[in-house]
């Protein structure tokens, strides 16, 4: 489903080799490839676009997008198979499953949170599935030990120009790499971030944070965007669960954590609400925003 998806968009879609589609230029190259996590022992997939275009002399700029299997195909179809520069010198790296849906539900609540007390996890959404969560230390490890460097033995690639996207759940997460380790991206990218997940335990880390960089300011580059949807769209599900997920989604948003980090010092930081779109339907709009921002333009 996914390899169709991306051959609609002009890309040339195969596994470890790699091959030339030639149009008015040189078609860019997707190749997918598995890595086995070493500390989970799971295993992932990992989709890369490489630019038909020689790298600049630094290297490629580089973004990073989570629940690759869906955002990918999204990412391709804003930069389109001959893209304009800047955006044609992109290197786009989704970080997926092996699977042929646009997303795997219990793996990523493992990947993108911390431990979870079982009375702050929302019911799932077919009402069986047991829903497993503290695996964010692991898949960040695996993200910084296997997953940058398979990329960046097989491009050239600006260790100063990475970008780290995120929605949902992997919005949460792009907002927890920032605040412990900062110099992993230059940019990041959190889309209707869940910072209610878990009681809001993210606010804790920000508050870390924040004390840091109030005396330290962030290191020069560093870039936020954060994003939220105005129109909410409720799951069908039973009226007490409906009611329990209603109070653990409460709280603060994206919005007033983009209000809170606007204090640091030295912070790129840009605030979008798209107050006609839901939590799903911003998705694509995201990823586009996402390439604009890592290249230095913010949400219009």
């Amino acid at each position: 489903m996914l390899l169709v998806a991306l051959a609609g968009f002009g890309i040339q879609a195969v596994g470890a080799e790699t091959v030339t589609a030639g149009s008015m230029k040189e078609a860019r190259k997707m190749e997918r490839f598995d890595l086995h996590a070493d500390r989970t022992g799971l295993d992932y997939r990992i989709f890369l676009i490489r630019p038909s275009e020689p790298p600049p002399p630094g290297g490629y700029p580089v973004i990073y997008l989570l629940d690759g299997n869906a955002t990918v195909p999204m990412m391709e179809k804003v930069i389109g198979p001959n893209p304009p520069t800047p955006y044609s010198s992109a290197a786009i790296v989704g970080i997926g499953y092996p699977s042929d849906k646009p997303f795997d539900i219990l793996r990523r609540y493992r990947d993108l949170t911390p431990p979870t007390p079982p009375e702050l996890i929302p019911p799932s959404r077919d009402g069986a599935s047991v829903i497993e969560t503290g695996g964010r230390d692991d898949f960040l490890a695996f993200v910084e030990t296997q997953v940058i460097p398979a990329v960046e033995s097989r491009l050239p690639i600006d260790r100063q120009r990475r970008t780290l996207f995120g929605h949902s759940l992997g919005g949460l997460f792009s907002l927890y790499v920032l605040y412990t380790r900062e110099d992993l991206f230059q940019t990041y990218v959190a889309a209707d971030p869940a910072v209610w997940w878990g009681g809001q335990a993210i606010l804790r880390e920000q508050a870390v944070f924040l004390d840091r960089k109030a005396r330290e300011g962030v290191a020069a580059g560093t870039a936020l965007l954060i994003e939220t949807s105005g129109r909410l769209v409720e799951r069908p599900l039973p009226a007490a669960d409906a009611e329990r997920l209603k109070r653990l989604r409460s709280g603060q948003t994206g919005r007033e954590v983009a209000a809170t980090l606007a204090t640091i010092p030295g912070l790129r930081l840009a605030f979008h609400d798209f107050a006609e779109e839901s939590h799903g339907s911003m998705l694509p709009l995201a990823v586009a925003d996402a390439l604009r921002f890592a290249f230095g333009r913010n949400p219009d």
